[in-house]
């Protein structure tokens, strides 16, 4: 964050301490679709590249006032970093960098297609925002006489002492056989119903082309509570969807807001979610394995579907199209072709499981208790801010596009960030450092490095980033020589851990119970440590405790 008074370059330190070599850099608007108070008017984008594994690089931005920017002596780089954006209302609006292509309506600013240039697929999307109304005892159309899936047996609920009693007959109206949308429960009213938020048409629709980034923001839902940029950056092979959602009305009761995506995919029924980052887990709508069967979903056809999300793709014989969040939320493919991501949630009712009060928050906050039984939320409904990576690639590539940039989402750079005036001398001796020698190979991770109590004594887990089959070379299993892998170190022990890093793991191996692992397509990994050297098997996650001298 900038502000625009002043002009900025950046540059990343060189070979010697005082060599800073120029930084290809952008400036575009800040749109603050948040309302953040005090926020900054411009945001600063610069090309960080070539970071070492495991290492860090230096970086420096510098403020040039008018008049030392008129001098001969600045840098051209400088010179070239006034604001570049525009308002660019075409006929057509199409984004690229060199792996991607998205095109959006130019009357709407809704992305309509995505193109991956390297493998040549193209999906065509229709975009979406709604909500589905939360359900409520006295919601129209709301009431089921017949509601055994949430009627409670008369206990307490599980994590709940006896004193409390049982919380069912606290729902709202004490309607014995009704369940409340809440903080607990989603559930939309009766009708299942996705209201759809239509995007305003063109002149709220902004693009900006810095020649670093490229951003396309428009606005949905009445009243403009719903915001989008599309971002597409150099070198990436997703486009970024930032979304800014609130605060949401609730004059027409609660909300459940999603992000919905359609395609002409032949999803036959089936997509795929990741199970905490790891492995992929196919899902099958209005599965009888999840509801029995003699509980046919068609009661909950909608929340009965979603299921807990860090990443989620669909695919076919010719296309993938998926998603990865930045934050666990709730996902569904409701229909064969479309993807819908729950984004926000504001409920105006109680649904009855431990928590007392609805899910109803505002940026004030709430009256305080005592005295009990008052409650009232103060101020309006927060906006929340998130971002989506959206991604297209060849059929059955899903799990493998996916991949990669799910662990970038989750492990990002660390900034840290330092101020000093204007000719302060930088105190680092080198420009660069890493903890590593050379780059792991593309399928494998450092997913712990931590230094223990005793000198030179650290822990490592190793993790392999691909499941079984996913990739035709990244699911291959790969041996790494740990003698190769630190710099100006040389290893010295070296023992397997378990999982925890708890115990060592032959004298648990010795412990436990032996199960028949000789039959099967995944055999249980034992003694892969050979002399520094150590094999990962597919999604394996192996812990070692080692020394360097």
């Amino acid at each position: 964050p900038i502000d625009s008074s002043s002009y900025y370059f950046v540059e990343k330190l060189g070979g010697e301490q005082s060599d800073w070599v120029p930084v290809k850099s952008s400036v575009l608007p800040n749109a603050n679709y948040a309302q953040v108070i005090g926020a900054a008017s411009d945001i600063m984008h610069f090309e960080a590249k070539d970071i070492p594994p495991l290492g860090a690089s230096v970086f420096r931005v510098s403020r040039l006032e008018d008049e030392v920017l008129s001098s001969t002596s600045i840098p051209a780089v400088a010179r070239n970093l006034r604001r570049s954006v525009q308002n660019d209302m075409g006929d057509e609006i199409v984004m690229s960098n060199d792996i991607l292509s998205v095109t959006f309506d130019q009357s709407t600013g809704v992305i309509t297609s995505i193109t991956n240039l390297r493998d040549g697929i193209t999906v065509n999307v229709e975009q979406q925002y709604g909500f589905y109304k939360s359900a409520f005892k006295d919601a129209p159309m709301n009431f089921v006489e017949d509601n055994d899936n949430f009627k409670g047996d008369g206990k307490c609920l599980p994590g709940y002492t006896d004193a409390e009693g049982d919380e069912y007959p606290w729902l709202v109206g004490s309607a014995e056989n009704w369940q409340n949308s809440g903080a607990y429960i989603f559930r939309p009213t009766i009708d299942q119903k996705l209201h759809n938020l239509p995007p305003k048409r063109a002149q709220s629709v902004m693009v900006y082309n810095s020649g670093l980034v490229k951003e396309v923001h428009s606005v949905f839902g009445q009243g403009g509570w719903i915001k989008q940029i599309a971002r597409l950056l150099p070198g990436k092979d997703f486009v970024e969807i930032e979304y800014i959602v609130g605060p949401v009305p609730i004059d027409d009761g609660g909300k459940e807001v999603v992000s919905k995506w359609t395609t002409s995919i032949a999803s036959d029924g089936q997509f795929f979610t990741d199970s905490n980052g790891r492995e992929f887990q196919k899902r099958k709508r209005g599965d009888h394995n999840v509801f029995g069967p003699d509980q046919p979903n068609s009661d909950e056809p909608v929340s009965g579907n979603y299921y807990p999300v860090n990443s989620i793709f669909i695919e076919d014989t010719v296309h993938s199209f998926g998603c990865v969040v930045d934050r666990s939320q709730g996902g569904a493919s409701l229909t064969d072709g479309t993807l819908e991501l729950m984004i926000q949630r504001r409920t105006l009712y109680d649904d009855a499981r431990g928590v007392g009060e609805p899910l109803n928050e505002t940026d004030i906050g709430i009256t305080p208790n005592p005295p009990y039984d008052n409650a009232e939320r103060l101020g309006e409904g927060v906006i929340v801010k998130g971002h989506h990576r959206m991604i297209v690639g060849k059929g059955g590539s899903g799990a493998s596009k996916m991949r990669g940039i799910m662990d970038s989402v989750f492990s990002q750079p660390h900034v840290f960030v330092a101020s000093a005036p204007s000719g302060t001398a930088i105190p680092f001796k080198q420009a660069t450092l890493s903890m590593l020698q050379t780059s792991l190979p593309d399928n494998i991770m450092v997913i712990s490095f931590v230094a223990l109590g005793e000198e030179n004594t650290y822990l490592i887990r190793l993790g392999h980033q691909y499941g079984p089959n996913e990739d035709t070379s990244l699911s291959r299993q790969v041996e790494i020589d740990l003698h190769k892998l630190f710099v100006n170190k040389k290893l010295t022990s070296v023992q397997e851990k378990t999982l925890s890093g708890n115990q060592m793991r032959a004298d648990w191996e010795a412990r436990r119970f032996q199960w028949d692992c000789t039959k099967g397509d995944y055999l249980l990994s034992r003694d892969n440590l050979r002399d520094g050297h150590v094999v990962l098997k597919p999604l394996e996650i192996r812990t070692y405790e080692i020394v360097l001298s």
